[in-house]
């Protein structure tokens, strides 16, 4: 008999899965004294859509970024994720301490989930824990754990895992699993797009495990557990597109051919950030591939095959199911991102994006390391695997403490966007932006002139501008930049509305009642338009247009003394 200090001893599996979860929400302790920074500003502090309880039947028609302008297309239909803002709005108003800790907690529940998946589709305690380990401290979390909008990823991967663990509990007939599969699936892809990729999953596993089966009895089984998935899919693509007038809309005009091109470097971005997540930012600088090179096209291109290659090789020397379907877990989830075209130009990257596909990854590590032998020597703990997970996961855990600090709040975050991504036109908008909040104003016109230098077509950037210009009453210069956003972009109606007030100022009555009319037009909501239009309209003689105008403007904001003064003049009151 052996002896049993020689034996493998058993981990103590629920004590370490508590230290696992305990430690990934003690990496992102210090997230909880972080402001909002980034989208958070918009999407939850300015956003009234969030902050009532009357508009949640409103989510489900709408994109997230509604709440800026009406008319503008979006590609963002996630009506679960804004009821998950306003349960968080409801509980904790603007402080930003409560946000921050369900984003925690929401990671820490899907690396929970994670573990619970690798027991499940393994049967080994030592490769889940090890999955989890890693996918709760990997550093490419930091973005979507630390920026409380990034909990779109989190909130996806914990309903899209439940329903998963769920579609097992089926396969073995289990009461009422059926039902909440298809409930939590439902809650996954309205939280966000990505989810559709679930009836792909579930074909891939269903395909995975009947390889002894005739060809088409297999293909068939394999197919037939993923109809009511594609059924539930089918529907949120229904009402996606009466929500966004279609399934989605190019922000950038790219070619196929330029989009083919680029995604050898994409992927090859990613697969770097999994095995060495370094120098995060939540700006990167990857330009579009016009012209393929040695660097920007081949090598890259290279590498992804060369791990493409090792994962089959993988697989077939070692005919692991587990392998292969962690495989589809990496690579399925980042199918949705090749359509570059649906993000805007300097944003087809993001570190949030992988969220989904280092589940795949952690399986991976889980695999190998816990097929790692250990010595045979007497006393020895035949664990190197795991000792060497415990490693890894120092090192994950010091680089997610340390880059977390970057989203402390928007000056540290955009700093260090500049600082990786040099290039990167949006970075060096947004810290401009935040000079303007922090009065520093001769840096921030320095930022946007320098963004303006190098894409003088840059939408955001001449709105930007001329709205400081506008701030500062200099409409000489405000109008020349506003009526330039204009002209790159005619639907945003705050740029009409401050490029028409600079032209009143101007005493150019015609370009101002046609900016004012726009602005209107464009986005019906913003407060002082038709009292602006009345004042243009008054002043060319107009004065019966020029009453109803400001009549409208105070049918839309009774407090607007100003509009009643002219009502009161023009009417005779």
């Amino acid at each position: 008999m052996t002896e049993p200090t020689q034996r493998t001893r058993k981990l103590p599996t629920g004590a370490m899965l508590f230290a696992v979860l305990a430690l990934t929400f003690i990496a992102y302790i210090g997230t909880l004294s972080f402001n909002f920074v980034y989208d958070d500003e918009s999407q939850i502090v300015g956003n009234p859509l969030v902050q009532q309880w009357h508009y949640v039947p409103y989510y489900f028609n709408i994109h997230v970024w509604a709440h800026t302008n009406p008319n503008q297309a979006g590609n963002y239909y996630r009506p679960i994720f804004l009821l998950w803002m306003r349960l968080n709005d409801a509980v904790f108003g603007l402080k930003p301490f409560g946000w921050h800790l369900t984003t925690v907690l929401m990671h820490v529940l899907a690396t929970f989930l994670v573990f619970r998946l690798a027991k499940r589709i393994s049967q080994r305690d030592e490769l889940a824990l090890i999955a989890a380990l890693i996918f709760g401290l990997h550093p490419v979390h930091v973005e979507p754990v630390s920026w409380i909008a990034g909990v779109t990823e989190s909130l996806l991967a914990v309903l899209l895992l439940a329903s998963f663990l769920f579609y097992l509990d089926w396969r073995e007939d289990k009461p009422n699993a059926r039902t909440f599969s298809l409930v939590f699936f439902a809650l996954a892809i309205f939280s966000k797009e990505t989810a559709v990729f679930m009836a792909p999953l579930v074909f891939a596993y269903e395909f995975i495990q009947q390889e002894n089966t005739p060809w088409m009895a297999r293909l068939w089984r394999s197919l037939r557990p993923t109809i009511p998935y594609v059924g539930i899919t089918l529907i949120y693509l229904y009402l996606r597109s009466i929500a966004l007038h279609g399934l989605f809309h190019k922000t950038y005009i790219l070619s196929p051919l330029t989009n083919l091109l680029t995604l050898p470097s994409v992927l090859w971005f990613y697969v770097k950030l999994l095995v060495a997540p370094i120098r995060l930012s939540g700006f990167y600088d990857l330009p579009y591939v016009t012209a393929p090179t040695l660097h920007n096209f081949v090598l890259p291109l290279l590498g992804v095959i060369a791990v493409g290659a090792g994962l089959f090789y993988w697989w077939w020397k070692t005919r692991d199911r587990l392998v292969a379907f962690a495989a589809v877990l990496l690579v399925l989830p980042l199918l949705p991102l090749m359509n570059l075209g649906v993000f805007v130009e300097g944003e087809i990257v993001h570190d949030r994006y992988l969220y989904l596909p280092s589940i795949g990854f952690a399986l991976l590590v889980g695999i190998a390391l816990s097929q790692l032998k250990g010595s045979a020597a007497p006393g020895a703990v035949r664990r190197p695997g795991f000792m060497l997970a415990v490693g890894i996961s120092i090192v994950y855990m010091i680089l997610t403490v340390n880059q977390s600090l970057f989203w402390a709040n928007n000056l540290v975050l955009y700093f260090r966007g500049i600082s990786v991504a040099p290039n990167n036109n949006i970075a060096r908008n947004d810290l401009a932006n935040e000079f303007e909040k922090r009065g520093m104003v001769p840096q921030a016109i320095a930022l946007y002139e320098q963004v303006l230098q190098r894409e003088p077509n840059f939408w955001l950037a001449n709105y930007n501008l001329g709205y400081l210009y506008f701030k500062q009453q200099d409409c000489e210069k405000a109008v020349y930049f506003l009526a330039r956003a204009a002209s790159l972009n005619n639907v945003d109606g705050d740029t009409m509305f401050y490029w028409g007030q600079c032209e009143y100022s101007l005493n150019r009555l015609d370009r101002a009642e046609l900016a004012l009319r726009r602005a209107i037009a464009n986005d019906p909501r913003i407060l002082g338009t038709r009292y602006y239009l009345g004042l243009t309209l008054k002043k060319q003689g107009r004065t019966q247009e020029a009453l109803d105008y400001f009549r409208a403007e105070l049918s839309k904001n009774p407090k607007d003394e100003n509009a009643r003064e002219e009502v009161e003049q023009l009417s005779g009151k």
